[in-house]
C-alpha cells in the first residue's frame, strides 16, 4: 500500500450525486488525506499518477456490518485478514459487529478494536452490545463505551425477548443522536429452522423459518420505538411482510429504517435445491416475491443500506450436512461485483453506490459531512463497474471457506482506495 503524499488521479468517472461534477470524468489531486483539485484536467509535472480503463470514482464504500470473529475466534477471521478482506472488496470503513469471544460489552473491548484501527487499511468502526453478553438480560455500558468510541449498538444476532429491556435501551440510546440496530426475531419461533419456511423447505425436507419470527418482534419493537419517541434500525430485513411493517412505520413519520443483508438479493430459497451450506445464512433466504420485493423497497427508500453480513466460518463449520452447518457466509470480497450484477437491471449505477457508500454513513451518523470537493478531507473508492471477472481469478485475504461467489456470475470490481490518506492499488 502506497503512503505517498500526492497522487493525482486522470480520467476517473465521479459518481456522487451531491457533486457538481457528479457522473463527469475527472482528474483529482490528492494531497496528505484531501482533495486539493477537482476539475475537467489537471496538469502537473513530477507527479504520481494514476489512471485505469473505465475508471470511476466514489466517496469511499463502508459496510454496516460484518464480523471479523477477532477476540475468540481467530481461526474463522481477525482483524488483520477481515481488514484486507474489507479493503480488497473497496470498502474504506466497516461496522463491526459486536458478536465475539467475548462480547464487545465494555468500554475495553472498543479500545481493543481502536488500537487495531490505528494500522489498519480501512476504519475499523466498533460496534457495543446493548446487553451483558447479548444475552438481553440486562443493559451493557453502553455510556461509558460511546465514550470509548464505539459507533454503534446492537445485539448482534441474538434476539431480545424482554421488552422492558429492549425499552430500555431504546431510551438509554436516544440521547446519543444515532437508532439502535437490532436484528429482530422470536427465538422460540426460530427454533432449530434451518432455512425459510414454504413449499421448497417442505421440498428438502428441512425445518423452516418462518416469516412471522422475524415481523412478530419487529411489530413489537415498532411500537416500542414509537412510546420511547426513540430511532430504530433494523438490521437484515429479508421480507415483504417486514418492509411493509416498515412502510407503515414511516408513514407515521417515526423514525424507523432498515436495512438489507447482500445474500437476501442474491438468491433465493430455491438456490438450496443442492443443499449447498454456503447458502445457509441467518435471515434465511426467502422465495422470490420476497427478494423482488426487497429492491423495490431500496428502490422507494423504504429500506436504507445494503450489508456485507460477513461472517466467516471454517471448513469444519460448512462442509458437513446441511442441518449441520453453521449459519453465514463470507461477502465482503466480491461483494460489488456481486451486488452490480445482480441489480444493474434494476437500479442505476448512481443509487446503488448511494446504497454503499452515503446510507451507511446517514444511519449511523458517521462522517456525514464528507464531501467529494475541492479543500475538504476526503475517502474514495476507485472502481470499474463493467469489469466481468470470475472468484477463481482473486486470491482472498479472508481466512473463510465459505465463499460463495463461484456459484453467479461478477461485474464489476474495485480498484484501489483512498483511506487515512493513503493511495491504496488494488491487484
Amino acid at each position: 500500500m502506497k503512503n505517498s503524499a500526492q497522487i493525482l488521479i486522470k480520467n476517473a468517472r465521479l459518481v456522487e450525486p451531491l457533486s457538481e461534477f457528479h457522473l463527469q470524468q475527472v482528474d483529482l489531486l490528492l494531497t496528505n488525506g484531501k482533495l486539493e483539485q477537482i476539475a475537467p484536467s489537471i496538469s502537473i509535472d513530477n507527479i504520481e499518477t494514476f489512471s485505469a480503463d473505465n475508471l470511476h470514482v466514489s466517496l469511499g464504500w463502508m459496510d454496516l456490518r460484518a464480523n471479523f470473529s477477532d477476540p475468540g475466534m481467530e481461526d474463522r477471521e481477525d482483524l488483520e485478514s477481515g481488514a484486507l478482506a474489507a479493503w480488497q472488496g473497496g470498502f474504506t470503513s466497516v461496522g463491526l459487529s459486536p458478536q465475539t469471544e467475548p462480547v464487545a460489552d465494555t468500554k475495553a473491548s472498543i479500545h481493543y478494536i481502536n488500537r487495531a484501527n490505528q494500522n489498519s487499511p480501512v476504519n475499523l468502526l466498533p460496534y457495543g452490545a446493548f446487553s451483558r453478553g447479548t444475552k438481553g438480560e440486562e443493559l451493557s455500558e453502553i455510556y461509558d463505551m460511546h465514550k470509548a468510541g464505539a459507533l454503534a449498538f446492537s445485539n448482534g444476532k441474538h434476539s431480545v425477548s424482554n421488552s422492558a429491556l429492549m425499552k430500555l435501551a431504546l431510551l438509554y440510546n436516544r440521547d446519543l443522536k444515532r437508532p439502535l440496530q437490532v436484528q429482530s426475531f422470536d427465538a422460540n419461533l426460530r427454533a432449530d429452522g434451518q432455512m425459510h419456511e414454504g413449499s421448497k423447505s417442505t421440498w428438502l425436507g428441512l425445518k423452516g423459518l418462518p416469516e412471522i419470527s422475524e415481523t412478530i418482534t419487529q411489530a413489537r419493537d415498532i411500537h416500542l420505538a414509537e412510546y420511547c419517541e426513540a430511532a430504530l434500525h433494523f438490521n437484515g430485513i429479508s421480507c415483504r411482510q417486514s418492509v411493509a411493517l416498515l412502510r407503515e412505520a414511516q408513514a407515521k413519520s417515526l423514525a424507523i429504517s432498515g436495512d438489507v443483508n447482500l445474500m437476501n438479493l442474491l438468491f433465493t430459497d430455491e438456490d438450496l435445491e443442492t443443499y449447498d451450506s454456503r447458502l445457509k445464512v441467518f435471515p434465511p433466504l426467502r422465495e422470490m416475491r420476497d427478494k423482488s420485493n426487497l429492491v423495490q423497497a431500496l428502490k422507494d427508500g423504504v429500506l436504507k443500506g445494503i450489508a456485507s453480513n460477513h461472517e466467516p466460518r471454517t471448513i469444519e463449520e460448512k462442509r458437513c450436512e446441511f442441518d449441520m452447518a453453521s449459519f453465514g457466509t463470507a461477502t465482503l470480497e466480491g461483494f460489488f461485483g456481486a451486488l452490480n450484477a445482480a441489480l444493474e437491471t434494476e437500479m442505476t449505477l448512481s443509487d446503488i453506490i448511494y446504497q454503499i457508500s452515503r446510507a451507511p454513513r446517514e444511519i449511523t451518523h458517521y462522517q456525514t459531512n464528507m464531501a467529494v470537493k475541492a479543500g475538504e478531507e476526503v475517502e474514495l473508492t476507485f472502481f470499474n463497474p463493467a469489469l466481468e471477472w470470475s472468484w477463481s481469478d482473486l486470491k482472498p485475504y479472508s481466512k473463510a471457506a465459505n465463499y460463495p461467489f463461484d456459484l453467479i456470475p461478477l461485474k464489476g470490481k474495485a480498484l484501489a482506495t483512498y483511506v487515512k490518506g493513503k493511495f491504496s492499488p488494488i491487484a
